[in-house]
């Protein structure tokens, strides 16, 4: 979810936004509003994710070199003493370990507020995706609708920037073994 919650994103739905061309897979197209065109993009030098873990990531090299005895400078001028190392990637404190823009991750509802989140990784981003919203759905039967995915009014799919529909999560089609169970995350 960004901002107040009304509009829910979900991992996948930030990262179809964040592709050198959006939609993602499709050759020859403007990338999405979070991404470089693809003649400067590279997963080394660009994307959200490094641009949340590049300064820390930094601090601790130069904190490292400077700690065994080395000069670290920038355009030629010395750095201060940087001291201790950071403590987490980020300097952000609700998300210390950065982020990761593949699928597998949507907000937790209470009705239509916003009151958390769930992630989950595993054997691809298909699964993962499965894992996280079909596991918040079971939950929410679980505990009489105390928590639950988003409503489907409020999911990033509804939007079609640029011409494409976003994907909220994307599950398997036959995701169990022994079972001829199919699309099982449609409806919920």
């Amino acid at each position: 979810a960004l901002t107040d919650g009304s509009i829910a994103f979900s991992n996948r739905a930030i990262a179809n936004l964040s592709r050198p061309y959006y939609p993602d897979g499709v050759p020859g197209r403007p990338p999405g509003p979070l991404s470089l065109p693809i003649s400067n993009w590279s997963v080394f030098n660009t994307g959200l994710e490094l641009d949340l873990d590049y300064s820390q990531t930094a601090l601790f090299v130069a904190s490292y070199l400077q700690a065994i005895g080395l000069t670290v400078s920038l355009d030629g001028t010395d750095l201060p003493p940087i001291g201790e190392a950071p403590t987490n990637c980020t300097g952000i404190s609700r998300i210390p370990n950065g982020i990761t823009l593949f699928g597998g991750s949507v907000p937790i509802y209470r009705g239509s507020t916003l009151v958390g989140a769930i992630g989950s990784s595993g054997d691809g981003t298909d699964q993962s995706d499965l894992v996280a919203f079909l596991g918040l759905h079971n939950a929410g039967v679980v505990l009489n609708g105390a928590i639950g995915n988003a409503p489907p009014s409020m999911r990033a799919d509804n939007f079609v920037p640029q011409g494409a529909r976003l994907l909220y999560v994307q599950c398997p089609q036959a995701p169990f073994l022994n079972s001829t169970e199919q699309y099982v995350c449609e409806g919920k």
